[in-house]
């Protein structure tokens, strides 16, 4: 029987800036599990450019999507970089810092919102788990985003739950590589950039899937 693995989000989930015929980390993911795993992986992807945190969770609420949530094994989840972008536009506009403050919050009730409608579609089905991916720095020059995105990032950690939730760090895996892993836009991932999320995805293991860490 196939795992599924259903995939939300944003541009980052749809692989913008991976290059021409060049898969984004989803793609790659799905085959390092079936590599892992020893079975065959099914792919349901919902997700589009320019989305915010509050359109990834109302896509929750479609039966077609929710129905694909509620078979899923395996559950991934980007989001948050359009808020940050809209919030830096902001910035530039007002020079108000609590813009970054009031879109950190909006980030963090939509994602423990998501959370929340993923638990009481899966209330019967307890051999799954969801990876929530945190945010990299595309704009290490600026010094508020890389305050903001690690108080968001800590803040972030809080919705890690044992065994189905887990929070996989790529900022860590972009910081002081941005050169290696940003595509030609300095925003998004390059083909090397969504190898790393892969690889990051692939060690946070497949509990309660597996027994054993990969």
């Amino acid at each position: 029987m196939a795992i599924v693995y259903t995939a939300l989000g944003d541009s980052l989930t749809v692989g913008v800036g991976a290059g021409f015929f060049q898969p984004g980390f989803v793609p790659r993911y799905k085959r390092k599990m079936e590599e892992d795993l020893k079975q065959n992986v099914t792919l349901a992807v919902f997700a589009k450019s320019g989305l915010t945190t509050a359109e990834i969770l109302s896509m929750l609420d479609r039966p077609f999507i929710r129905n694909y949530i509620e078979k899923a094994d395996a559950i991934t989840i980007t989001g948050c970089g359009n808020d940050l972008i809209q919030s830096l536009e902001a910035y530039k506009r007002e020079k108000d810092q609590h813009v970054f403050l009031e879109a950190s919050s909006h980030c963090q009730k939509n994602y423990s919102a998501m959370l929340k409608k993923i638990r009481e579609l899966k209330e019967k089905n307890e051999r799954y788990f969801i990876r929530l991916l945190n945010l990299y720095n595309p704009f290490p020059e600026i010094e508020l985003a890389e305050k903001w995105i690690s108080g968001f990032n800590g803040h972030l950690q809080q919705l890690q739950a044992t065994p189905y939730v887990k929070i996989v760090d790529i900022h860590s895996v972009f910081k002081g590589h941005e050169s290696e892993y940003l595509s030609f836009d300095k925003v998004h991932p390059n083909s090397a950039g969504y190898e790393a999320i892969a690889e990051k995805l692939r060690a946070s293991g497949y509990k309660p899937l597996k027994i054993e860490e990969c």
